[in-house]
């Protein structure tokens, strides 16, 4: 325990550190303010006690050191974003603010860090914007945690600049074409769970993250007249990044996908049935084996994976380079275009708004009226003929019209015989080679794609 005591007309304070010696400082407040006093001692003891409490054994917090803890616990917690802001960390605040201590940050250090990434000229505003936010975040809790007495992050727009894309014409780009969308799921070029895994994020609009974590037991097929997607975490958090569940109705031509893959694709690549609580589209066992980092053995996709296959595809079919998240855009786009209610499609695609009317709060919409929104997405996968039409005119600068061959679709009794493992397929399709006594034959020719 500190104390406070006199020299002159002066008070000073005596405390000890996190090595255990004894200091002395004087004060700014004279005999009369001991209250005063004992106040700011009793900071600097709360101070120390933060300080030991994250590990420091001597000297001053620097937010290098406060940054590593800090991390573990997001990461420990399992909060959204942690990796990308463990990374904003290492590329950008440490480099230029680690060996600071905590409490000497100043609301110009903050301000001057901002102004020189701006200054780079490489970073988007929504990159600078990003940073800033792990930067308040880190202060916030030094300040819950009584290193710092209050948060320097104040900056506003003035200093941080507009929340606008970098490159103003990027936007209006990042979307596929309907034609462009059934070459990613139709082409047998591309590897059966990658053309799952873009059928999901395409046809039904999921967030990579949701589809990555999608397992089996969240796929409903006695719901009708569509089988259900319950949509309720992003990888293995055990939430989504709303932190709410919705439904998504699974529109015919992904039913028929999924039913396929779950039949024969999925035992093909991993060498068993899939059971209830195994992914949809789980990392192929070879990818797995083969990471860098031993400790993630996770066959669960990550974004860096999939970003780096949505790059090999798009370059191995001829198209320009998007993103995976693209995907989701083209989905809701391309399903308002052919008429989708954009309220009911929304409840779909994203949850429904925080701020909502009261009548909004009331209301409830059938199943039947959220897949009637959905269905009327206007796609379907390409035959092998329409396939190889679509790369030789992409080869001439552009794509046919959706008007050319398309194949069959399954129909929903055999979609859903398929989904469950039931062999109840029409006698029609024993005769040709399917359904039950000749599953390896089925798969055969599954695995080449659709003919």
């Amino acid at each position: 325990m500190g104390s406070v005591y006199r020299r002159h007309n002066k008070l000073w304070v005596r405390y000890k550190g996190a090595d255990g010696k004894w200091t002395q400082n004087a004060t700014k407040y004279v005999v009369g303010q001991e209250r005063q006093a004992r106040q700011l001692l009793k900071k600097v003891e709360n101070r120390i006690a933060a300080g030991e409490a994250i590990g420091a054994k001597s000297g001053p917090v620097t937010i290098r050191h406060f940054a590593e803890g800090w991390m573990k616990e997001r990461r420990a917690l399992g909060l959204d974003d942690s990796s990308n802001d463990d990374g904003r960390l290492r590329m950008h605040i440490l480099p230029e603010l680690g060996d600071l201590p905590v409490a000497d940050v100043r609301p110009r250090h903050v301000r001057d860090f901002i102004v020189k990434l701006r200054a780079k000229k490489n970073l988007a505003p929504k990159t600078i914007r990003n940073v800033y936010s792990v930067v308040r975040a880190l202060f916030r809790d030094a300040q819950l945690g009584d290193l710092i007495d209050t948060n320097p992050c104040i900056l506003t727009k003035h200093q941080l600049g507009e929340n606008v894309d970098k490159d103003p014409e990027w936007r209006p780009t990042a979307i596929y074409s309907r034609d462009e969308l059934e070459l990613l799921i139709s082409d047998a070029r591309i590897p059966w769970d990658r053309r799952v895994l873009y059928a999901i994020e395409g046809i039904a609009g999921l967030r990579h993250g949701e589809a990555a974590g999608l397992r089996w037991r969240h796929y409903d097929t006695t719901a009708k007249p569509l089988g259900k997607l319950v949509i309720a975490t992003s990888y293995d958090k055990g939430t989504t990044k709303t932190s709410m569940t919705r439904a998504m109705p699974a529109h015919p031509v992904l039913a028929a996908i999924l039913a396929e893959w779950k039949l024969s694709g999925w035992p093909t690549v991993y060498g068993r049935m899939p059971g209830n609580d195994d992914l949809v589209v789980p990392m192929p066992p070879e990818d797995v084996a083969s990471r860098r980092d031993k400790t993630n053995s996770s066959p669960m996709r990550d974004k860096n994976y999939s970003w780096k296959n949505v790059a090999r595809d798009l370059a191995l079919l001829g198209l320009r380079h998007r993103r995976g998240h693209d995907l989701r855009r083209t989905m809701i786009s391309l399903s308002r275009t052919d008429g989708a209610r954009k309220d009911l499609l929304e409840l779909c695609t994203h949850t429904p708004r925080k701020r909502e009317r009261a009548i909004d709060v009331y209301t409830e919409f059938p199943w039947e009226s959220l897949c009637a929104e959905v269905a009327k997405l206007n796609i379907t996968r390409r035959a092998r003929s329409a396939v190889i039409a679509l790369r030789a005119a992409q080869a001439q600068g552009g794509l046919p019209s959706a008007s050319m061959p398309q194949v069959p679709e399954i129909t929903s009794a055999l979609a859903t015989g398929l989904a469950t493992g039931r062999a109840n397929h029409p006698s029609s399709l024993r005769k040709d080679g399917g359904g039950a006594g000749n599953r390896t034959r089925v798969r055969k020719q599954l695995a080449e794609g659709p003919t």
